[in-house]
């Protein structure tokens, strides 16, 4: 029974959408949908940080701004997205003073993510959507220095950049890993909601095929932090109840889910995985 509670939970947990602010911060998506939905990545270090904070709303629609902290990062060694910057700024909004001994916290426990001086790694980030400064990376996208994966951590990210050059090419390799690997760049691109508000669309049929095929022929194996996994990938498509996907009545050993996601792909061949899109706000 405690095998089946723990496989149940499991499951559920692999479900959570990458697009959720909160599931990201409670374990951050494996490094290939990291690099792909980071338009910046670099190996840097904080040097500084601007004297006068900088007022931008955090969210397109959002109807008051926030007091942005700026950080001078030096660039050291460009992975993508920059050209022949040496410095770039990036902010965050800072946590509010600790409150007086005696005084409780007002507000929730969590905390956005924030820079220090000297913070040195890998850092995978966006640019603000006004366009001042870029943001500081959330959780799961710094790599410190001092991590025994930073160099493992750079080595996917140059792969996966060499794969989106040509992500079609990798979807019909003979190699299963880099077909998974091409799938998993696709779906985050597709799949994570960047603006809102937003719609779905669907993508080319080809494509979508070649995606479906690659979670379905894949290696089936164990979840591994940092590594792509067909069936975390195959719940980020939001597939559900009206694609014809139904949950298996009885989850007794590990194969049960695979088996059933399979068997989906093979019922659905013309299925369309579907993308989010700007759609019109409403006036």
């Amino acid at each position: 029974m405690k095998k089946l509670i723990a496989l149940a939970l499991m499951t559920a947990s692999l479900a959570i959408p990458i697009g959720s602010a909160w599931a990201l911060r409670i374990a951050p998506p494996p490094g290939p949908s990291r690099v792909a939905t980071s338009e910046v990545i670099f190996l840097g270090r904080v040097m500084e940080f601007e004297p006068v904070d900088v007022d931008a709303k955090q969210f397109p629609n959002a109807k008051e701004t926030a007091k942005y902290r700026i950080a001078i990062v030096k660039v050291t060694e460009v992975i993508r997205g920059l050209k022949d910057e040496k410095t770039i700024r990036v902010g965050f909004v800072p946590p509010p003073a600790e409150p007086k001994p005696g005084v409780p916290r007002i507000g929730g426990g969590f905390r956005g993510p924030t820079l220090e001086a000297g913070q040195e790694g890998l850092f995978m980030i966006n640019k603000h959507h006004e366009g001042k400064f870029y943001q500081a990376p959330d959780f799961g996208y710094f790599v410190s220095s001092q991590d025994k994966n930073l160099d493992k951590e750079i080595k996917t990210a140059k792969k996966v950049i060499e794969i989106m050059g040509n992500t079609t090419k990798a979807l019909k390799s003979d190699d299963a890993d880099e077909r998974l690997l091409a799938a998993s760049i696709l779906i985050a691109k597709y799949r994570t909601p960047k603006v809102f508000p937003n719609k779905e669309e669907p993508i080319d049929a080809e494509e979508s095929k070649l995606i479906l095929s690659a979670l379905a022929n894949a290696k089936w194996t164990p979840v591994v932090f940092g590594q792509p996994n067909p069936q975390q990938l195959f719940f980020q498509l939001g597939i559900g109840p009206n694609d014809g996907w139904k949950v298996p009545a009885r989850v007794t050993n590990p194969d049960d889910f695979p088996n059933a996601i399979k068997g989906w792909i093979r019922d659905h061949g013309d299925y369309r995985i579907k993308k989010y899109v700007p759609a019109a706000s409403e006036k």
